[in-house]
């Protein structure tokens, strides 16, 4: 029975999509065609002709770009090739245990069976630990904490300070060299007398702390 006639379009395509670079395998998977026909359509037709071809080529070239490098496109076909490889663990496994209960313990056979057994579990467990890196899992699950809202209730220093700043700067934009200088000493006579009070709050610590020394 002849095989499916392909189209010319699918023809121009393949070599559209060879030109921009992609291999046969992934220009087979993208068509829903098999290798072996790739390869002759391929081969059939090795050039395309009109002036769009370039454009064509270009948008060819983008699409692997995207399809290769996507953070989606990179997390799904991993996923899927994980996935791929639980499965065939998990069906070699159980081939396993099925025949490690038929063995005949009498047959000196058994012994290459059963290494080659370990191997093929051995095998499996190393793709488990690839496919699943428990190290990572906590990285993957980190979830970004939300920025600490903190609420800072104004004294009456604070509030001077604000004031002062808010004054300043009237000052500089009206050009009050005078206005300028008067708020900049008040700012500094605030934050001097805010430093004042630090000093007298780690000193009250400090005596609150200290043994007191009893007379003998």
């Amino acid at each position: 029975m002849a095989g499916k006639q392909k189209t010319p379009d699918q023809a121009v395509q393949a070599v559209i999509l060879r030109e921009a670079g992609w291999t046969v395998t992934a220009i087979a998977q993208r068509m829903s065609i098999s290798v072996s026909t790739t390869q002759r359509l391929l081969k059939k037709h090795n050039a395309v002709a009109g002036a769009g071809a370039q454009a064509l080529i270009e948008k060819a070239r983008e699409e692997l770009l995207t399809t290769a490098f996507s953070l989606d496109a990179v997390q799904q076909t991993a996923a899927s090739l994980v996935a791929d490889e639980l499965a065939l663990n998990q069906q070699i496994r159980t081939k396993l245990a099925n025949a490690l209960e038929v063995l005949d313990p009498t047959n000196p056979i058994v012994f290459r069976s059963l290494a080659a057994a370990s191997t093929a579990l051995k095998l499996t467990q190393d793709v488990t630990r690839r496919a699943l890196p428990l190290e990572k899992l906590n990285q993957a699950l980190d979830i970004e904490e939300l920025p600490e809202l903190k609420i800072h209730i104004m004294d009456d220093a604070d509030v001077a300070e604000m004031r002062a700043q808010q004054r300043l700067e009237e000052a500089k934009l009206e050009g009050n060299l005078e206005g300028v200088e008067d708020e900049l000493e008040t700012l500094r006579w605030l934050d001097s007398r805010r430093l004042a009070q630090l000093q007298h709050h780690d000193d009250d610590i400090v005596s609150e702390g200290s043994d007191p020394i009893l007379p003998g």
